[in-house]
């Protein structure tokens, strides 16, 4: 290559800091494992992170935190490393601004129920439906916390999950009938509902009502009702507290370093890096997405990144805001809050039906001083709009940003009273820069009737020693998913290696 570079052995390498990939590096770091983890950004956590910018605290994105409950991966992650990530819990966690109307997405079960059919109607047929979600969402939460090794790659995986599951496949049947199909059977025939869980399901599942399996769709559509929490400080505090572990289990955590290639050789894996460093390790484990892999491969390798890339292109990128207002707010207001366009409003470079507005909790001084308030705003955009611009990008940014704060004045609560003190925007384009994910897609693969629940790039890679977790890799979407996917790939690396002395 024309320059030196230094040769750095290791045991196992983690190729991005995300939440899957942390996850998998604590666990082996507890163990004893030698674990480096090598992150492009500036800073950890990837999508589930925070940035300073101007005096203040966003974050990477609009985004709520689940995960704590029982059954729940965030708690078991919590359990298993003996730690506690700073969090404050948010009840109610959401609200809907719907046709003039404000629906409050209530933790309660009973209390949501009450809701929807006092803003929906068809009371009896809303019982119904929302119980038959919430039975199939924790079946699926414990489902999936004891089966580790899904999707099976080998005859002794698939006896385990029979063996595990003799009474819970009675749900199985949700993986082929989609959530508006659910919905109608109920005896549900509203179309604002129908409307409405569309918008619930894009910021959770990223696919509408007719396109999500009921058994996917379930806890996407549930996830409100499960225990929200805000993290004081920002996502970053989480994601600190779980490096902090890693650092000292003896494993490293080094941002700014970003991945150039992966080669394999007979001794396992080289890993070159922006930092001209070569690391040797005999396991890789990557939480990039397989649009990214095929970009840093060759070979054999290379053709089954681009084959697994090619079955997903279609994937959602974000325009995300930053905006900064004086603290103006009714205090017990929900912190996020989700704004259902009405029919025509277009937005240029937007391709979903709503508009998410997330808050900094009032009192939340590191993030923003006395009187003021931090804002992260997130809508759906499908990346090539925004990198086939070119000449007109900034216009049509600027454009976008305008017809959002002006959405956001008429329908948010108290934010047509605030001075705005700081706003920016990021597009796709954006986002393929600062988290180094092609094309800037964000939110993993959308959910689709047409996808079989084994059809999932598996965490095991036809590769010996190379691995792969994050939300390209099952479950997918969201800090609980992806945090999942980093307790898959360790426990699918544990029943490969169970015979490995610990050093």
């Amino acid at each position: 290559m024309g320059m030196k570079t230094k040769r750095i052995t290791q045991e196992i390498i983690v190729i991005g800091a995300g939440m899957g990939g942390l996850t998998a590096a604590a666990l082996l770091a507890r163990d004893g494992y030698s674990v480096t983890v090598l992150e492009a950004a500036h800073v950890a956590g990837g999508c589930s992170s925070s940035y300073y910018r101007k005096g203040y605290i966003f974050e990477s994105g609009a985004t709520t935190l689940i995960g704590f409950d029982e059954n729940q991966p965030l708690r078991r992650l919590e359990d298993e490393l003996g730690i506690s990530i700073p969090k404050t819990e948010l009840n109610p966690s959401m609200s809907v601004h719907m046709n003039g109307n404000t629906i409050t997405r209530w933790q309660d079960r009973r209390k949501w129920i009450d809701e929807a059919a006092s803003q929906f109607g068809e009371k009896a047929a809303q019982i119904q439906f929302w119980e038959k979600a919430f039975d199939i969402s924790d079946v699926v939460w414990k489902v999936s916390g004891r089966n580790p090794l899904f999707p099976p790659v080998s005859n002794s995986d698939w006896l385990a999950l029979f063996r595990n599951n003799p009474l819970d496949a009675r749900i199985l049947p949700n993986a082929f009938k989609s959530v508006k199909q659910a919905a109608i059977d109920c005896g549900l025939s509203n179309q604002d509902f129908f409307r409405f869980l569309d918008e619930q399901l894009i910021i959770s599942a990223q696919s509408l009502s007719h396109e999500t399996p009921f058994i996917f769709g379930a806890p996407a559509i549930t996830y409100t009702n499960y225990t929200n929490y805000s993290v004081p400080g920002g996502l970053l505090e989480m994601v600190k507290k779980i490096t902090g572990y890693i650092e000292s289990k003896g494993g490293r955590v080094l941002v700014k370093e970003k991945v150039l290639s992966i080669g394999q050789d007979n001794e396992g894996y080289n890993v070159f890096t922006s930092k001209k460093r070569n690391y040797t390790a005999s396991k890789v484990i990557s939480n990039l997405p397989v649009w990214n892999m095929e970009n840093i491969t060759t070979g054999a390798i290379q053709e089954y990144f681009k084959d697994q890339a090619s079955r997903y292109e279609k994937a959602w990128g974000a325009f995300t805001m930053g905006v900064v207002t004086d603290d103006v707010y009714d205090k017990n207001m929900t912190l996020h809050h989700q704004i259902v366009l009405n029919d025509g409003a277009e937005i240029p470079g937007l391709d979903a039906g709503s508009v998410f507005a997330s808050f900094s909790a009032p009192g939340d001084h590191q993030r923003a001083p006395e009187g003021s308030r931090v804002l992260n705003i997130s809508a759906h955009a499908y990346p090539d709009f925004w990198f086939g611009l070119n000449g007109d990008y900034e216009a049509v940014k600027k454009r976008t940003e305008e017809k959002i704060l002006k959405i956001l004045k008429e329908r948010l609560p108290g934010f047509g009273n605030s001075e705005i003190k700081l706003a920016f925007s990021a597009t796709p384009v954006s986002w393929s820069n600062w988290v180094y994910r092609k094309k800037g897609r964000v939110g993993g693969i959308p959910q689709s009737m047409a996808r079989s629940l084994l059809d999932w790039t598996p965490n095991q890679t036809p590769f010996q020693g190379l691995y792969l977790c994050g939300d390209t890799v099952y479950p997918g979407q969201g800090i609980p998913g992806v945090t999942l996917s980093g307790f898959n790939v360790y426990y699918r690396f544990k029943k490969n290696y169970k015979n490995k002395a610990v050093h």
